[in-house]
């Protein structure tokens, strides 16, 4: 127990699953300042205020390895979406698009739109002061946008980078690792990200490596070319020595279902030729993005989530929509644009193949912004202990939370984090393991979940949200701490030790 007069909380009674993949035990946990100060029989101790957490679980808080939250801690700063299903930290910045920088005059991309309607920041450093000034609700790790790199330096971002530019986004890379950013992100199927080639990336990565910072992919393709594009982007891992993250892992069309057997086998392959890989996933069958036209016909169910020239489609089926309007869904997806969509194109016994994988983490890749959301945003981290957990039984609860807490916060070096250990920032979510599940629906994507009864960021309680309880997130820095994603949940345990304060202040 850390010296302590008088802690400010103990929560009393609840059985503590450390994150680390140790089997979980009755314990109180005490809390003074932002960190956790005990854990133990804290029944003669003092404290300002005691919760009773008997029968519940005590855990790290969530971290969301993929959100596109970016702006939203200035639009939303609330945050509710992430608070309410024990969310404590957000990495941001995913699939190539960021708060920063912003474009050259005149480019842009119809990725942007997943952000928000807040104009884009000048670079990392501005976004930062930004976030800052606002006070984010929870924790928050942002990456720095491929696309952003390109329309930020680029005459013309659907060429290939002439030397001088290529210079330029890696300077621009550089600055923004400086500032504070964990890494860098491509969303290889989007223009303009898809214009890049293998050495484009392969220098940016260089960049990232020198900085200890990753690479986070939205891989070219995830439906009949899944393989090669997986296995560019391993590629580029291995030729850079940077570390690598694939995003929302998935294998598109019935015709792909199975192809994650190959994929992850690289992927294995990979790290053990000593790539430091992982992937993360979110717990549905469905994806969303913006409305891609070319889609439009080979994905029979298409929602539409958003769109600007027709806002009342959203929610509403692209093949109701072109019925009604009496053209062919090409048509239809074209004068809808730009517009978001949900693509019910997965299978959901390979989603949870993927999931079960070592490496393998939670992303909600929820999209705030949108009119009619994807589900994953409001249930993402419930819904994996809900249904994945207690009904599938797809694996123990103290594997699944070592999932969302250690091991994200070991790929992304977020010192400190992911873990109940004296010392570590007082991040805690306390839920009931018997009722915590999802209840956003495709019909209604915007219910909070059930089963979540407290949650703590740096020690200040954000769920249930207090009146006077202010923001108390930091912008976190990576803390590289080498070597591949653990070989088995076991091996978490060794792989975080609480450290000094590691954050931008």
């Amino acid at each position: 127990m850390m010296r302590q007069d008088k802690l400010d909380l103990i929560i009393e009674g609840g059985w503590v699953i450390d994150g680390l993949g140790g089997a979980r035990r009755r314990a109180d946990v005490g809390v003074a300042g932002d960190r956790v100060a005990a854990i133990g029989d804290l029944a003669d101790a003092e404290a300002v205020r005691r919760v009773d957490a008997r029968g519940k679980i005590v855990a790290p808080g969530f971290i969301d390895v993929h959100g596109h939250d970016d702006l939203m801690f200035v639009e939303k700063p609330g945050l509710e979406w992430k608070t309410s299903q024990g969310i404590t930290t957000v990495v941001v910045g995913n699939c190539g698009v960021s708060g920063a920088p912003a474009p050259l005059p005149g480019n842009t991309a119809a990725a942007l739109a997943l952000l928000g309607e807040t104009p884009l920041f000048a670079d990392m450093q501005a976004y930062f002061d930004e976030l800052r000034a606002q006070q984010p609700m929870i924790n928050v790790a942002a990456l720095v946008g491929h696309a952003n790199l390109r329309l930020a330096v680029m005459a013309d971002p659907t060429l290939t980078p002439t030397a001088d530019e290529q210079q330029a986004m890696q300077r621009m890379l550089a600055d923004a690792l400086e500032a504070g950013a964990v890494g860098f992100s491509t969303g290889l199927a989007y223009q303009p990200g898809g214009a890049a080639q293998q050495a484009e990336l392969e220098g940016l990565a260089q960049v990232a490596a020198a900085h200890g910072a990753l690479h986070t992919s939205h891989i070219r393709n995830e439906g009949d070319e899944v393989e090669a594009a997986v296995d560019e982007v391993l590629s580029v891992g291995r030729n850079s020595g940077c570390a690598t993250v694939l995003s929302h892992h998935k294998c598109m069309m019935p015709r792909n279902w199975g192809k994650s057997r190959a994929t992850l086998a690289n992927i294995d392959r990979a790290r053990a030729q000593g790539v430091e890989v992982a992937l993360d996933i979110y717990p549905y069958p469905g994806s969303s993005t913006i409305l891609i036209p070319e889609r439009a016909e080979i994905i029979d169910d298409i929602r539409i989530t958003w769109s600007t020239p027709h806002p009342e489609c959203s929610g509403e089926y692209l093949s109701d929509i072109a019925a009604r309007w009496g053209c062919d869904k090409t048509t239809a997806a074209q004068r809808l644009c730009p517009a978001g969509a949900i693509y019910f194109a997965m299978d959901e016994a390979e989603v949870r193949r993927i999931f079960q994988h070592e490496c393998c983490m939670v992303g909600s890749d929820g999209l705030p912004n949108d009119a009619h959301p994807h589900p994953r945003l409001w249930g993402s981290f419930t819904r994996v202990l809900g249904r994945y957990v207690r009904e599938a039984e797809l694996l123990t609860l103290e594997a699944a939370v070592a999932k969302m807490t250690s091991l994200p916060a070991r790929v992304f070096g977020l010192a400190g984090r992911g873990q109940l250990s004296v010392g570590a920032w007082a991040d805690i979510v306390v839920f009931d393991a018997d009722t915590v599940a999802d209840r956003a629906t495709w019909e209604a994507p915007t219910l909070a979940s059930t089963g979540i009864e407290q949650v703590l960021v740096n020690g200040r309680q954000v769920f249930p949200p207090q009146a006077d309880g202010g923001r108390p997130g930091q912008i976190l820095h990576r803390t590289p701490q080498g070597g591949k994603a653990p070989a088995s949940q076991a091996a978490a345990r060794t792989l975080a030790t609480p450290e000094a304060p590691d954050s931008i202040q």
